[in-house]
């Protein structure tokens, strides 16, 4: 019955709408809730962002802490004190190592040097001389686990102020544990939370200590209690590691809530954002999305229902029978289809040189193919050379133990594909996409590295002196690699322990094209095999390799300094000069 009921055109338009229209609509309303879906697991996501941006002031104050702490380490006067010298002039010295260690800082009240014991030995400000904080949990945290302590809410009896203490342990050269550092950081110094560049304004950030106390909040002391939620949820986030949740806060409303946790979890940065704001326009979308849906299929259904007779099937049949003539040899039968829409007379008219055309047009395809194709073989062909050499890198630095020279590892390899990078922006920027100009992209290029270092020109300069050329891509990707090597290793290793210098980068090319990549600097010299690190080995082995790949030959001199020089030609291997 069912064949027979799909014999008729109308039937088969009727059928053939609903496919179109009703089947792609419902795959549309389905696509269109799984977007609802992934814009909200999206909107979760970015909470925790936002929550980290707003732990921005917090984190840099308690590494700056750190830094406070491992300078004071390193003070002869502040050994000194450790290892039990009661000299006036020496605790003074001390007394004035912390106060020029901490003055610069308005966010910290008192800087103190505290024995096993819980005695202040020396500190910044003596008209706030501390008891002793032996019974100080904070303290005895330090004491017992020889590392870095942040308490809780406490009401500072020097400062007559709210503060949260970061105490440290110290150690004497020998390693053995002395003391205790404790900086008393202001809370009203962290009022300011929630109000970083970038946080939407109706994000709500809250800062908690360990005990899930309230130390400060962007909505104000007096409100951030009914915008947290309950004390379950704040408990699960101070002892239960949760960092993500919905939950109802305090005055009724349903937040996406987002948790940052600092110092060792001591400090815990809450941010929400109510979930209304964010889901409402998401859910308002989506209904007009079904709505929209829903009507085009209602519509194209009615269209496909009453039209299809009335403007299709009956000028159809006429075509057929047209056609049918046609096929005989009888070309006047297309009077029949006088009347007709333009399109199906047309055809008619199209039937008559039907084959003549799609001979030729057989023929232009086929054309139009094989343009296409080579213009897709050599962007491919450039992609996939790329590619390879990205995934080169990512083998050979897996390979590394995965420690703190891996973390080092990857972020050296961020340079590196930084660099080529670099080379596809200026080939984009280029005239005829094809070559750059090597004098700004090799200045562009020791800008990056520099940055990327985080070493500052004043420590060391950069000098160069490279000719106006222009380079093909092909060429200039392996030569910013090898400079990316061996300036990166010049900014690692040549300038220990802060000192300064100069790297200085030079190329000079001949009357045949050839060039002299000179880099050098006046550090301590090139290491020896045996002292090199396994990241250090691998970066010598790329130097070699991007060399070859130039079709160079290089030369390592040193000491004084270390100077590299590859000689390699200009051209591209198989190009016309």
């Amino acid at each position: 019955m069912s064949g027979s009921f799909l014999q008729p055109l109308r039937h088969r338009l009727i059928l053939l709408f609903a496919i179109v229209l009703v089947v792609p609509s419902a795959f549309g309303i389905w696509a269109a809730i799984n977007n609802f879906n992934a814009q909200v697991a999206t909107a979760r996501d970015a909470a925790l962002r936002f929550a980290e941006l707003a732990s921005n002031y917090e984190s840099n104050l308690l590494w700056q802490s750190r830094q406070i702490v491992q300078n004071l380490s390193r003070d002869e006067n502040v050994l000194a004190v450790l290892r039990g010298v009661d000299e006036p002039r020496i605790r003074d010295a001390c007394d004035r190592a912390f106060a020029s260690a901490v003055q610069p800082y308005p966010s910290y009240g008192t800087a103190v040097l505290f024995d096993p014991k819980g005695d202040a030995r020396c500190q910044w400000d003596q008209t706030k001389r501390l008891i002793n904080v032996s019974d100080r949990l904070w303290f005895q945290n330090v004491i017992a686990n020889k590392s870095d302590t942040i308490s809780g809410y406490l009401l500072s009896p020097a400062l007559k102020e709210p503060i949260v203490s970061y105490g440290a342990p110290i150690f004497d050269v020998d390693g053995v544990f002395k003391g205790v550092v404790s900086l008393a950081i202001r809370l009203n110094w962290l009022s300011a939370i929630g109000q970083e560049p970038g946080l939407p304004s109706i994000a709500e950030v809250t800062l908690l200590d360990h005990d899930g106390r309230v130390l400060v909040s962007s909505t104000g002391t007096e409100k951030e209690t009914t915008r947290l939620p309950d004390m379950d949820h704040i408990g699960q986030i101070t002892k239960g590691g949760l960092r993500q949740f919905e939950a109802v806060g305090g005055d009724g409303k349903r937040r996406i809530f987002a948790v940052n946790a600092l110092g060792n979890d001591s400090l815990f940065v809450v941010l929400g954002i109510p979930r209304a704001d964010i889901i409402g326009p998401l859910l308002n979308d989506l209904l007009m999305q079904i709505g929209i849906l829903c009507l085009v299929s209602v519509a194209g259904m009615m269209a496909a229902i009453f039209g299809a007779r009335l403007l299709v099937t009956k000028w159809t049949e006429k075509l057929a029978k047209a056609a049918d003539s046609m096929a005989l040899g009888r070309l006047d039968t297309m009077s029949e289809l006088r009347g007709a829409p333009i399109e199906i007379w047309q055809l008619g008219e199209d039937l008559k040189s039907m084959a003549n055309r799609l001979e030729h047009r057989e023929v232009d395809l086929r054309e139009s193919l094989t343009q296409k194709q080579l213009m897709l073989r050599e962007i491919h062909h450039r992609v996939k050379n790329n590619l390879q050499i990205v995934t080169s890198l990512l083998n050979l630095y897996a390979r590394l133990p995965r420690s703190g020279a891996f973390r080092e590892a990857f972020a050296d390899l961020q340079i590196r594909i930084n660099a080529l990078a670099l080379v596809h922006r200026h080939l984009y920027e280029s005239e005829d996409l094809k070559e750059i100009d090597l004098a700004p992209f090799m200045k562009n290029l020791c800008s990056l590295l520099q940055d990327g270092s985080g070493v500052p020109a004043r420590r060391v300069a950069v000098q160069m002196d490279i000719p106006d050329l222009r380079m093909s891509g092909d060429r200039a990707v392996p030569l910013a690699l090898l400079t990316t090597e061996i300036v990166t290793n010049s900014f690692k290793h040549a300038f220990p322990g802060g000192q300064t210098g100069i790297i200085d980068i030079r190329l000079a090319i001949a009357a045949d094209g050839t060039a002299t990549l000179s880099i050098a600097d006046n550090g301590i010299g090139p290491a020896t095999d045996a002292h090199l690190s396994p990241a250090a080995t691998m970066g010598t082995t790329l130097i070699a390799a991007f060399a070859k790949q130039l079709g160079g030959k290089m030369n390592v001199v040193g000491p004084p300094g270390t100077t590299t020089i590859v000689h390699f030609s200009t051209l591209t291997p198989g190009r016309p000069a």
